[in-house]
């Protein structure tokens, strides 16, 4: 199951939607505390999440993530690149898209994840 959190509405459809036809499950949130009540709900596994998020922030809710579970795929998605999200792609934290992101290049990434 995939977990995709963006506050774009269009934006987080269309992911969900191209997602979908591939076959895969997707659950979505429209801000970061959202995406943790459904972790704690269903079995993640992999996350796809953009930086700027209401209520706690991209950064945050990898950080709470990965205190937790080190090993879950993270795709991080944005319009721009921060030093500190260059500093968890550079770790191995997690993988990052720049937007826009064409959905079939999507879902090629979240398939190199999770297969």
């Amino acid at each position: 199951m995939i977990l995709l959190v963006e506050d774009e509405a269009i934006t987080r459809n269309a992911f969900a939607d191209a997602l979908r036809s591939e076959g895969e499950e997707v659950i979505e949130a429209a801000d970061g505390i959202r995406a943790l009540e459904l972790l704690a709900q269903h079995q993640v596994d992999l996350l796809i999440t953009d930086l700027v998020i209401p209520k706690l922030n991209g950064f945050e809710l990898v950080a709470q993530i990965r205190s937790k579970r080190r090993r879950m795929p993270i795709l991080l998605i944005s319009a721009y690149v921060s030093q500190h999200a260059g500093r968890i792609i550079s770790s191995g934290s997690a993988e990052f898209m720049h937007k826009p992101i064409d959905p079939p290049d999507l879902i090629a990434a979240v398939q190199r994840l999770l297969h």
